[in-house]
């Protein structure tokens, strides 16, 4: 059976910090808007296909599915979450 590709994303409903740059998209079993950050954009593009999904509806298949794999998170996706938690701490 083929290996399925996961990108988890931001909920576009979720109030605060867009990674500049990002695109709206739509979670590919609710249909509801996400945020895709362009590093994100970088794996679609290198991945034809790849199942985009909201962290909710990636929780609900994780908890559902225990063989359910996302992703790894390549190293500029980890310096897009790096960038957010410094912004976080400049605001406290």
């Amino acid at each position: 059976m083929p290996e399925s590709k996961t990108l988890v994303c931001m909920p576009a409903s979720f109030k605060g910090y867009v990674v500049p740059g990002g695109l709206p998209d739509k979670c590919s079993k609710c249909r509801q808007p996400v945020w895709v950050s362009p590093s994100s954009l970088l794996v679609m593009h290198d991945n034809p296909g790849v199942e985009v999904l909201c962290i909710p509806c990636a929780l609900a298949q994780i908890k559902k599915d225990k063989e359910f794999e996302i992703e790894g998170i390549t190293p500029a996706q980890a310096e897009e979450i790096n960038e957010y938690l410094r912004s976080e701490e400049s605001v406290e």
